[in-house]
This record gives structure tokens, C-alpha cells and sequence, in this order.
């Protein structure tokens, strides 16, 4: 038999003898969907937006104007896709640059969509260079027209590695 004390209890005290409950506790939310949901939406977001600035860095470098030129000016391009030859257009409103364009490190591998009256071509580029100080040495400069890969046009002079200060 328990006793019990004579003295009220106190507001605010607590006796362990009491197991009644007024209320049950309420379950706390899961917010852990959320918090992955909303990591995964700030992974997407950084992705997309290096790769849009990436992009905007090899659109402004030197060696994508010099090589844009030279494919604009070239008439074998011309025999492909039609006069005059423009970079397509993405879906971002800039042309798509893919690849590499590192000229300090003597990298440049990149490629790049063509487009004409008479159809659409895939631009090859790769250039390296051996050491510091040294020209660069151009290794493929292919234009492909899309759909057809038996027409390819090597703009190589002489279909051999080209040596090109950049």
C-alpha cells in the first residue's frame, strides 16, 4: 500500500506516481522529403547555372571567333550548308559550345553546330599545344553535316597537323 503525504502537491512539481495523461503528445512532422527535395533542387540549379556560364565563357573566348571565321569563310562549308553559315542557336538562346577551350593549359577540344539555308553541321575542333611558348598544333577540324557523316570536310590544309599560334 502506498502512503500518501499529507501536504497538497504543488503546482508545477512532478509525482512519478502519476501515469495518467490529460492529452497524448502529438506526433512532430517528417520534414526529411522536404529537406531532400529542396537539396536536389539547389544541385539541379547549380549544375544548370555553371554550365550556362561556362558556355558563356568559351562564346567569348578568341579561339572559338578565329575558328567561327575561318568554318564561315571556308566555301567547302558553304557547299555544304548553304551561304551564309551561322552557329545555332540553343535552347538558351546562345549557341551550344561543348567541350574544352583552355588555352593556358594548351587544351582545346571543342565542338559546335553550324547552320545554313541548306541544312545543319557539327563543327570538330582539337588543337594542343606541347609546351608553354610553343605554337599550337591543330589535330582535327571536321564539319559534319547532320544526317550524313560520308560528306565530312576536313578544313586541315593538306589533311595533315597544322601548327597556329593562338
Amino acid at each position: 500500500m502506498r502512503l500518501m503525504s499529507s501536504r497538497p502537491q504543488q503546482p508545477g512539481r512532478w509525482d512519478p506516481h502519476v501515469t495518467r495523461v490529460k492529452s497524448p503528445i502529438p506526433k512532430l512532422p517528417n520534414h526529411k522529403p522536404y529537406y531532400i527535395a529542396g537539396g536536389a533542387t539547389i544541385v539541379v540549379m547549380w549544375y544548370v547555372l555553371s554550365s550556362y556560364l561556362n558556355n558563356k565563357e568559351r562564346l567569348s573566348s578568341s579561339v572559338l571567333r578565329t575558328v567561327s571565321h575561318r568554318v564561315k569563310d571556308a566555301p567547302e562549308v558553304h557547299a555544304l550548308v548553304g551561304q551564309p553559315v551561322q552557329l545555332k542557336r540553343s535552347a538558351f538562346g546562345d549557341p551550344w559550345i561543348e567541350g574544352i577551350i583552355n588555352p593556358v593549359k594548351g587544351k582545346v577540344d571543342m565542338s559546335f553546330q553550324v547552320q545554313g539555308p541548306q541544312g545543319a553541321a557539327t563543327v570538330y575542333f582539337t588543337s594542343v599545344r606541347k609546351a608553354k611558348g610553343e605554337p599550337f598544333e591543330v589535330l582535327r577540324f571536321l564539319v559534319v553535316p547532320d544526317g550524313d557523316s560520308t560528306r565530312a570536310v576536313s578544313l586541315l590544309s593538306g589533311g595533315s597537323p597544322q601548327k597556329v599560334a593562338m
